[in-house]
């Protein structure tokens, strides 16, 4: 179960990078800002320490944890095109940058290749390429 690695141009990877910090702007008030992944400054490590520090402050005060995991295998690969536009657009994303995010993501196509043999090439219609 893995995604393949998509290799971008300098001018690609500019141009993500704007579009990258128009989405953080777009979306900020809509996700929390205890969330720890795919932000700067924050990772796994992160959020290990705030939740130790929250469970200590707790216990110390008596009170109790409750803890949930979950582990949402293969996410991204899962992620589906017309919802994740739909939602760029509810949450008022300008057009020109749903339209280029959707240029990014519609008429992909991906191959698998293992050793010297490789698939025949084929649509992708959900997912986010790795390495973007």
């Amino acid at each position: 179960n893995y995604r393949g690695i998509t290799s971008l141009c300098a001018g690609s990877k500019l141009m993500e990078i704007i579009v990258n910090t128009l989405l953080i702007n777009a979306t900020k008030g809509y996700i929390s800002t205890a969330q720890h992944g795919f932000f700067s400054g924050r990772s796994t490590s992160t959020n290990l320490v705030d939740f130790i520090s929250f469970c200590k402050r707790n216990m110390e005060g008596g009170g109790q944890v409750d803890v949930v995991y979950t582990d949402l295998k293969a996410a991204f690969d899962r992620i589906d095109h017309r919802i994740l536009l739909a939602k760029l657009d509810h949450l008022g994303v300008s057009c020109k940058v749903v339209n280029w995010v959707a240029s990014y993501l519609t008429g992909r196509t991906l191959s698998v290749k293992i050793g010297a043999s490789e698939s025949v090439p084929f649509c992708m219609t959900s997912g986010v390429p790795q390495g973007s």
